[in-house]
C-alpha cells in the first residue's frame, strides 16, 4: 500500500480504492468509471538517478527523522500528495511540498527582537490628515510625549493596518509602498489568468464529454437503433453486455504493440492483473464498447470513429486492438458444442423427421482481405472460388441454426476437408451422429471410423441428367443445408466481414469472427 509520508496526513491508496467504490450521483456510476477527478492524487519521490537535488530537498521539505533521530530515506511506497504542493501537483513553479507539512516552518529572515522606543513608533507613522485626526490640531512634539501604555493603546487601536491611509502618490511613484502593491496587482492578475485558462480547459474537457455521451445515448435509444447501429438484438441485451464487461474493463491495460506491452506477471494462481493500467481513460467502458461494435457492424473507417467520440486516431485504433482481443476472450462462451440430448430436445419438428440423428451441419466460408506483400503469403491465401486472396474458416451449426463451432481463418487456397481435419471439429462427434455437408467436404472415411455418418448431395460432374432418386436426396439435403448459409448470413451482417478486410487487421480476424458469431447467437433461433 503507497501512503503520503508528510506527518499527520493519512491519505493512501485504500483511500483511493474505497472513493472509486462510491457512487457518484451526478454522473449515476461509481466514481472509478466517471468523470470526477479524484480527492487527491499520490506523487512518487524524484529517483537518485533521475534528479538527486529535487528528491533531497523533497525529503528535507518532508523533514521526518528516525526514532533514533537519524535522517529518513523514502522507501518504495512512500508517496507525497497533492495537497501538499501549492499547484495541487509537482509544477516547474513550484516543484517541491510546501503546503500543510505537519510541523511550522521557520520565518527565511529571523527578525531582531529590540523594541522600539514609544517616540520611534510613532515618529515612523505617516502623517494623519487633519480631517482624520477628530481634533483638527496639528501633531506636535508634546502630544507625542504621551504614557508608555496609551501610546500602545492608540497604536493598537487607529493604526494596526497600514491600508487606512489614502496613498497621495502620483501615477509613476517609485515608493516602496507603491512597488509592493503593483507585484502584488501584477501576481493577482497571472493567477486570474492561469484560472481562466484553467477553467476553459475544464469546460471543454466537460463539453466534450457530455456530447460523447449525448450521441451514446442517441445510438442505443430503442432497440431498432440498437440492432441497426451494433448488431445486438436490444437494448436490454445491450446493456446487460455492458454491465457484464465493465468490471472487467475497468483494468483493462490498452494495447500498444507486442515489444512495448508489458505482460502480467504470472503467480500460482494465474495471470496477475497489471497494477498500473496507464493513463487516465477519455472514453468510459459503454462508450469503448459501442465504438468497437459500430467498427465492426458498420465497418466505419478508424479517422471517422476518432472524430465522432472527439479523440485521437491512435487511442481509437489500441481501444480496437484492445477491446477485440478482449470481447472475444469474454464472448467465446455464448459459441459452444452442445450436448446431445439438448440437441435432440430442441430439435425442428421437420428435421427430426427426415434426420432423426442429425448433430450438426457444417459449410465453410471466405473473407477477402487486402493483397499481402509477401509472395509466399499471397499464395496461400489465393482463392480459386473468389479470385481474391482470401481467408477460409468452419462454422458449424446445431439444428435449431445456433452456432456451436469455429474454427481457427486459413488461408483461401486451403480445402475444405483440410480445414475440417485440423480444426478439432471431428474430436467433438460422437458414435451414431450425423453429419450434413456439402459436397467439398470429402470426410466420410474420417466419419466412418468414428461410426459417424455424412450426408452429401450427390455428385453431378461429367452427368447429362441425374436420377430421380439423386435429384430427390439433393433437394431434401439442400432444404436442411440452406440453415447453415443463413447462419453465415447472419454472421456476415457484421460489414467488416462483407468488405475487404485491412491487412493490419487480418491477425484479429479469430477473435472478430468469435465476437460476430456470438452476438449472432444472441438473435432468436432461425429454425422453430
Amino acid at each position: 500500500m503507497r501512503y503520503c509520508a508528510v506527518i499527520g496526513c493519512t491519505n493512501n491508496t485504500k483511500h483511493l480504492q474505497n472513493w472509486r467504490k462510491q457512487f457518484c450521483a451526478t454522473h449515476q456510476r461509481v466514481f472509478g468509471t466517471c468523470y470526477c477527478k479524484p480527492p487527491f492524487h499520490l506523487h512518487s519521490f524524484p529517483t537518485e538517478r533521475s534528479d538527486p537535488d529535487t528528491r533531497r530537498k523533497w525529503i528535507r521539505a518532508v523533514n521526518r527523522k528516525k526514532t533514533d533521530s537519524s535522517n529518513w530515506q523514502p522507501t518504495a511506497y512512500d508517496r507525497v500528495c497533492s495537497r501538499h504542493f501549492k499547484d495541487g501537483e509537482p509544477s516547474l513553479k513550484n516543484p517541491y511540498p510546501t503546503e500543510i507539512l505537519g510541523y511550522e516552518q521557520l520565518p527565511l529572515v529571523r527578525q531582531s527582537t529590540a523594541r522600539l522606543s514609544v517616540y520611534q513608533r510613532v515618529a515612523e507613522r505617516p502623517e494623519v490628515p487633519a480631517a482624520e485626526s477628530g481634533e483638527g490640531q496639528e501633531t506636535t512634539a508634546s502630544h507625542l510625549v504621551q504614557p508608555k501604555a496609551d501610546a500602545e493603546t492608540d497604536n493598537s487601536q487607529k493604526f494596526d493596518h497600514t491600508y487606512v491611509f489614502s496613498c497621495k502618490c502620483t501615477e509613476d511613484c517609485s515608493c516602496s509602498g507603491c512597488i509592493v502593491l503593483h507585484k502584488q496587482n501584477l501576481d493577482l492578475r497571472n493567477e486570474l489568468e492561469e484560472l481562466k485558462l484553467l477553467q476553459s480547459g475544464k469546460s471543454k474537457q466537460v463539453a466534450s464529454s457530455k456530447s460523447t455521451e449525448q450521441f451514446t445515448d442517441s445510438l442505443t435509444k430503442t432497440d431498432v437503433d440498437v440492432k441497426r447501429y451494433t448488431g445486438v438484438p436490444t437494448k436490454a441485451a445491450f446493456d446487460a453486455l455492458v454491465t457484464y464487461l465493465s468490471p472487467r474493463a475497468a483494468r483493462l491495460q490498452y494495447w500498444t504493440g507486442k515489444k512495448t506491452t508489458a505482460t502480467p506477471a504470472r503467480t500460482k494462481f494465474g495471470p496477475r492483473s497489471p497494477k498500473k493500467t496507464g493513463p487516465l481513460r477519455k472514453l468510459s467502458p459503454r462508450e469503448e464498447f459501442l465504438m468497437v461494435l459500430l467498427k465492426l457492424k458498420l465497418n466505419i473507417p478508424i479517422y471517422f470513429l476518432a472524430s465522432l467520440f472527439s479523440v485521437s486516431i491512435g487511442l481509437v485504433s489500441r481501444i480496437l486492438n484492445t477491446w477485440i482481443k478482449f470481447l472475444a476472450s469474454e464472448l467465446q462462451h455464448l459459441v459452444f458444442w452442445p450436448e446431445k440430448e439438448v440437441v435432440r430436445q430442441s430439435m425442428p419438428t421437420n428435421l427430426k423427421q427426415k434426420y432423426p440423428t442429425l448433430r450438426c451441419t457444417i459449410d465453410c466460408t471466405e473473407v477477402i482481405i487486402e493483397r499481402p506483400r509477401n509472395l509466399e503469403l499471397q499464395a496461400v491465401t489465393w482463392s480459386e472460388y473468389k479470385h481474391h486472396n482470401t481467408v477460409k474458416f468452419l462454422v458449424a451449426i446445431s439444428p435449431n441454426g445456433m452456432i456451436c463451432f469455429l474454427s481457427k481463418a486459413w488461408g483461401g487456397r486451403t480445402s475444405d476437408r483440410v480445414i475440417t481435419r485440423e480444426s478439432g471439429f471431428l474430436n467433438l462427434i460422437d458414435p451414431g451422429d450425423l453429419i450434413l455437408a456439402d459436397r467439398g467436404f470429402t470426410i466420410r472415411e474420417d466419419l466412418l471410423l468414428l461410426r459417424a455418418h455424412l450426408e452429401i448431395p450427390q455428385p453431378s460432374k461429367g452427368l447429362e441428367q441425374m436420377r430421380r432418386a439423386d435429384t430427390m436426396k439433393t433437394k431434401k439435403i439442400a432444404n436442411a443445408r440452406i440453415h447453415v448459409e443463413r447462419a453465415i448470413g447472419r454472421m456476415k451482417w457484421f460489414q467488416i466481414l462483407q468488405g475487404t478486410l485491412p491487412i493490419s487487421m487480418v491477425p484479429l480476424i479469430d477473435d472478430i469472427i468469435i465476437i460476430c458469431a456470438a452476438i449472432a447467437n444472441l438473435l432468436p433461433p432461425l429454425v422453430t
